[in-house]
């Protein structure tokens, strides 16, 4: 088993909104910085060779609001390999509490031929470093 990839993003004043919160849209930049991450890291994220991934899917549920300043965590956790996607999960923390939860279907493409292409024995070894099915 795996262990969560962290990532860690500062909060800042244009962060928020008139309601005095982190507006939503900063909780999908959290996100992103995460997958990105784990992605680039794992291999997956390599236009010299000509390949990346896209996003299939993408569900987010707001779970309490953060609050500036400080910082969020975004933990990833790949959830489910597939033959040419997979699946990761995601937590934001703010102070210690969970503020949303993400579940996020990637798929590995190929950028000369713009089609999803299968995952190779090598992506999912480096994938496998953060195989957390039950998170």
């Amino acid at each position: 088993m795996g262990e969560p990839r962290i990532t860690v993003e500062k909060l800042r004043f244009n962060d928020t909104d008139m309601l005095g919160h982190i507006n939503n849209t900063m909780y999908s930049v959290a996100l992103e910085a995460g997958r990105v991450e784990l992605v680039r890291e794992a291999g997956l994220l390599d236009i010299a060779r000509g390949h990346g991934v896209v996003i299939a899917r993408i569900e987010l549920d707001f779970l309490r609001e953060m609050n500036w300043p400080g910082e969020v965590r975004c933990e990833t956790v790949v959830h489910k390999l597939g033959n040419k996607s997979f699946q990761l999960r995601q937590h934001l923390l703010h102070a210690g509490e969970i503020c949303a939860r993400a579940h996020t279907v990637l798929t590995t493409f190929d950028m000369a031929t713009r089609k999803a292409v299968p995952l190779t024995e090598e992506w999912r070894a480096a994938l496998d470093r953060w195989y957390l099915p039950e998170f």
